[in-house]
């Protein structure tokens, strides 16, 4: 269990580890990953004086089989709690902020947007600002229409998803959102295009664009809560530079 602490809270690296403890890299890994087996264990980092804050989440996914979930103290720019969880477990995400809920006050909670959190958060928050984070929103969109879309359409489309960076008022919000509006209408034919077989099997052809639709008209009600927070920040990527590291090692 120490040298799991070691390998989380402060940056050791499997080789570091090995030589201080003696013990193969191989040797590590199976220690670890029986830890996990048996009981996923709560990480204790030391308390923060209660001040208001923004809290952010995320998670590093070790395989398929298990998250740690990271919490970050937006201010004071530390981590404030981490525990494993399998699958981003709702029930196990509501414990660990139940447990910050009791130490910290804050004043709204950006993370990636994944349901076992937003469903968390709601739980134990209520109805606290919860910003979902641009940057995973925006990596979601590329995924589905591509870097660098060939069509005319597309391309438009693109243009206004790399535009939500620059929305900084309530103003610009709603020009953004009444383009993409027109957008939709000039394109409905495109979004609805099917594919019919002889069997009666159908699909939309163009399942790429309609997912990046729909996340886009999600996002003036989930990524823009910056707005009416200005100290809010609008994504975790300061916490994913905490994750990169970890993902590294």
């Amino acid at each position: 269990m120490l040298w799991l602490e070691k390998y989380i809270l402060q940056g050791a690296t499997y080789e570091i580890l090995s030589s201080w403890s003696g013990y193969s890299i191989r040797g590590l890994e199976k220690r670890f990953h029986r830890i996990l087996d048996q009981q996923p264990p709560i990480i204790d980092i030391p308390e923060l004086t209660t001040e208001v804050s923004y809290l952010l989440i995320d998670g590093l996914w070790f395989g398929k089989r298990y998250a740690l979930m990271l919490y970050r103290h937006h201010k004071k720019k530390l981590i404030i709690h981490a525990s494993f969880v399998s699958r981003e477990r709702g029930s196990l995400i509501t414990k660990d902020l139940k447990i910050l809920k009791s130490k910290y006050r804050f004043t709204g909670i950006v993370s990636d947007g994944g349901t076992g959190i937003g469903n968390a958060i709601y739980a134990v928050f209520g109805s606290i600002p919860h910003q979902i984070c641009m940057a995973h929103l925006h990596r979601d969109i590329v995924n589905a229409i591509g870097r660098y879309p060939k069509d005319r359409r597309v391309k438009e489309l693109k243009r206004l998803a790399d535009y939500i960076w620059l929305i900084e008022s309530r103003e610009a919000l709603g020009w953004w959102r009444d383009w993409l509006q027109l957008w939709i209408n000039k394109n409905r034919d495109f979004l609805t295009e099917t594919k019919h077989l002889d069997t009666g099997s159908w699909w939309f052809i163009h399942k790429g664009v309609r997912k990046a639709v729909r996340i886009l008209v999600s996002l003036p009600d989930t990524s823009f809560k910056f707005l009416n927070h200005p100290l809010m920040p609008k994504t975790t990527n300061e916490l994913e530079g905490t994750i990169s590291v970890l993902s590294r090692k």
